[in-house]
Formats: C-alpha cells, structure tokens, sequence
C-alpha cells in the first residue's frame, strides 16, 4: 500500500488528492460543481452531480498506470459543513438537492423555533441551572437561537414543507446525511450510513455529550431514525464497492469538516494552536483542547475531531469576506482581481499613508455581531494612490482578523500557542507580514494552500497505520518547508495601526 486518497468536497468544486509516504502529493485532479439558485435566498446542489463528480476525478488519478487502485491503504473524505440531503434507504435516489448551509429559505422557520414555548422552556431552565452549577453544556443552552446556517433549522422546513415526507422518515424510508454521509453510502454501495462528529456537530448533535441531541429532536419532531451512524473521525467507514475502482475494496477510514480538517493538516495538535483558511472568506478557528469551550460573546463550541474515542474542540469565528472581497476589488471598482496583484500593488508603498480600510461589506460578526455593517475606506486624500488602497486592504483583513484572535483569547483564557494561515489570499506575503505584525507572533504560512485535503489524507494514514502518530505527522509538515513570518513592526506604530481602526469599526458599527 503506497498511497492515501483524500477526497475534499467544497462549496464550488471536488479535488481528489494523492499522497505517499513521504507526504507528498503525487497527483491531483479538481471538478467544479454547480450551484443551484432556484429561489431566491435558496442555494442547492445535485447529489447525483457531487457523486459523479467524484467518481470521475478519482478515476482520472487511477489513469495513471503507476497508480493502481490496490495501492491505495486508505481514502479521507473532507467536506463543506451543515449542506445536506435526504434519500430513500433503499434505492439511494436523493429525495432533495443538497441545501447549502447559507440557504436563507427557512427564515420564517428559523423564527417559529426560536419562539416554540417547550424550546424556550428549555433555555430557561437551561439558565437557571447553570447559574447554580457553572455547567458550560446548560449554559451553551441557555445562549442558543437558532439561524438558518444550523441544520435543525433547514431540515424541519423539508419535513414541514414536503408533504408525506415526515411520515417516510418515520419509518425508516428515509436517510438524511452530510456530504460526507452521501459519499460514504454511495462509495460503499449502500452498505453504510455514517458520519462523524465533526460534521454532525450543526445542532443536532450534542458536542457535549457526543450524540445526537435528542431534547432537541423531540421537541421539534426530527424523527432519530433519519440520522447515522457516529463514528470517530478516523473510525471505519466500510471499503469501497469492488464495482467502482476495478475490483478493488478501499478501506475508507476518515470523515471530517473541512476546517477541521485543515486545523488538523496544519498540525494544530494542542490547545492554543489556530490556524487561519483564507479562501472566500477567513476561518480563524482555536484548538481549545480535550474539554468544549464557550464565548459567552456568541460562539459555540465545535468538536475538531474524535480519535479514538477522544474528542478535541474547537472554537471558530470567521470574517465573511477575504477572497470574494479581492474579486469585488477587480471586477467591481477596477483596482485588482488577484491577492498576487494585489500584493504587487501594495509593495510599492510601505504604509497606507493614512488610508483606513474596513472589509465587512456583508455586516460583521464575532465580537460584534452588526449585521448591517458595511465595508469602508477612510483617510483618502489627495495623494492617496492605489497602493495606498491595495496595502491598506491587506491591513485591514489582518487587523480584522487580530480582532478575533483577541475575542478568542479573551473569551477562552487560552494564549495562542501558534499561528498557521492557508488558503489563497495567504499566498501574498504582505497579507502575511501584516498578519505577524498585528498579531505580535509569528505566522506559519502552509506549504501547501489548501490544506483540508492534507487533513484528511493524515486522518485516514493513522487510521491505518500508513503514518505512526501525530509526531511523525509533524516532521513531514516541517520538511515541505512552510514559510515564516516574524512580527517586525515597532510596537508604538503596531498599537497606533490597531487603535486608528478600531476607531474606525466603531465608527461605523452604529451607520444602519
């Protein structure tokens, strides 16, 4: 066995990711996938095209005649989170398209929950008794209303909304699953229904407890029979149908969330480690160790992975914009459509020279939680050139950013221990300097920009013993050569830089 097959499924595509022993990747294949938008607020995808997709990059990486399908030890699966779909058990014909997790159709829903009086008798009981106990599980209940990123939501609209629907799940007709749990029951032929902790951690889960939140069900008439299996994040997820891959049966021995999986490809193995995605928008997310953390300023906590029986936490918050932001600043105002340009334009100045820049055009979240907030540029003057704007877009992503590395660190009480950044937009070393200047630590940029897939691919190699432990995993991250970013900026400019534009956030927080 030569090879892991890691398989990363996002909001726009599928990648298929070989990786040797070594860590290296050998080979690689991509296909983009639609998006559906049949009303509007309403965001679908094709289960049939995800499964076909999948099938056709996997089997472009086995046209390679050095690559065999029996060479592979094990297959990762790492996914977009909270999409998900429903299909009959029996035939495997999906009921629904996958609904996004940004699909807004359950707004109305998302209201009717939040007022149901057994779920609001809940949080009140939830908050009395954690105030006598100090219990962090009853006072994540009492803190929680509901939105329709969270699952819970989005599917009670189907079963409301499909009708007969409720009554096929009842009895057992009916799947519901993950993107990972579709492609384990497709890959398997229909032999397994599972998922892992990871990804069923969007509210119907009980991240405390490590199973499904039945309170919950109950209260808002999810029928249990839907839901499957909970495995480890490296558990068993049964081999691969000899009719799919040549005859071959491949063990499929990993599923996680995709930025749990991209914490754990950046080797973020102990409490205070956070690593930062920077794709369409920024993850920051904080390893907070064997025990679930909460922000009483609003963020839940999430499980990063369970191996062997064991769970680690973490805590996310997430800037909504960053490279979808560098696109608007191409195809809308003219100025640069890559992080590349972009960084060229800011390297010819080294300071903004004033110009302020607040990247919330889509409102902002953690700390705040301004819905309305709008991005901004402030300070222009008469001398103010692009370069100017460009360096201080960086800026102001990095500084956004720091704001969240603070909230973590205040709300948890957890010094960060390291700092690692993937993604696209991290590929300009601007952004990354900013990054280490702002945030006083040095920033570990991956070798690799996207790093889900390599999280994945790790997860399934000490499922099977293809890689011996976490240490071992930590020296093949440190000889791909991940670049450096030590903080440079003088500490009174670095203080000055960060007070400017708070003054600034705060400025504009309040413009409805």
């Amino acid at each position: 066995m030569h090879y892991i097959l890691a398989i990363d499924s996002g909001s726009t595509g599928i990648r298929a990711v070989l990786f040797n022993k070594k860590g290296e990747i050998i080979a690689r294949e991509y296909q983009k996938t639609t998006a559906l938008y049949p009303k509007v607020g309403w965001i679908e995808h094709d289960p049939i095209e995800l499964w076909q997709s999948l099938i056709t990059i996997v089997n472009r990486i086995f046209e390679n005649p050095e690559v065999s399908p029996k060479d592979i030890a094990a297959i990762g699966i790492a996914n977009q989170r909270a999409s998900f779909t429903l299909w009959e058990r029996d035939t495997g014909k999906p009921v629904i398209n996958f609904i996004n997790w940004a699909d807004v159709r359950a707004v109305d829903t998302c209201n009717q929950m939040n007022k149901n009086k057994k779920w609001r008798l809940l949080k009140k009981f939830a908050w009395v008794a954690c105030r006598i106990t100090r219990n962090t599980m009853l006072t994540a209940t009492s803190m929680l209303n509901y939105t329709t990123d969270h699952v819970t939501v989005r599917l009670c609209w189907v079963l409301d909304n499909i009708e007969g629907l409720y009554e096929r799940c009842k009895v057992g007709e009916i799947a519901f699953g993950t993107i990972d749990s579709w492609f384990i029951y497709k890959l398997t032929g229909g032999k397994v229904h599972a998922s892992d902790y990871s990804n069923a951690a969007t509210g119907l889960l009980n991240p405390f407890q490590l199973k499904w939140n039945k309170p919950i069900l109950n209260i808002f008439n999810i029928p249990l029979e839907i839901l499957p299996e909970l495995k480890d994040t490296n558990g068993n997820y049964g081999t691969t149908d000899p009719n799919l891959f040549h005859g071959a049966e491949i063990q499929i021995r990993a599923a996680c969330g995709d930025q749990q999986a991209a914490l754990f490809g950046q080797c973020c193995f102990e409490q205070g480690d956070v690593k930062i995605s920077q794709g369409s928008g920024s993850f920051v997310d904080m390893n907070v160790g064997k025990t679930g953390k909460l922000s009483k300023r609003g963020l839940f906590p999430l499980v990063a992975w369970v191996i062997n029986g064991r769970g680690t936490y973490m805590l996310e918050g997430f800037v909504a914009t960053a490279g979808t932001l560098i696109d608007w600043l191409g195809q809308g105002i003219g100025l640069s459509d890559t992080p590349k340009i972009l960084n060229e334009y800011a390297a010819k100045c080294e300071d903004t020279e004033g110009v302020i820049f607040i990247p919330t055009p889509s409102g902002i979240r953690f700390p705040y939680f301004f819905p309305n907030a709008r991005g901004t540029i402030l300070g222009l003057s008469l001398n103010t050139h692009r370069s100017h704007v460009a360096r201080a877009v960086f800026e102001g992503i990095a500084l956004r950013l720091v704001d969240i590395l603070e909230g973590l660190e205040k709300d948890t009480k957890i010094p960060i221990r390291s700092l690692r950044a993937d993604g696209g937009v991290s590929k300009s070393d601007i952004m990354m300097q900013c990054l280490a200047d702002f945030a006083n630590l040095e920033v570990i940029r991956a070798p690799e920009p996207d790093m889900t897939a390599t999280g994945a691919a790790y997860l399934a190699g000490l499922s099977v013993g293809f890689w011996q432990d976490k240490k071992q995993l930590k020296e093949i991250y440190s000889k791909m050569e991940p670049q450096h970013f030590h903080p440079s900026l003088d500490s009174q400019k670095r203080v000055e830089k960060i007070t400017r534009w708070k003054r600034a956030l705060e400025a504009i927080l309040y413009i409805d």
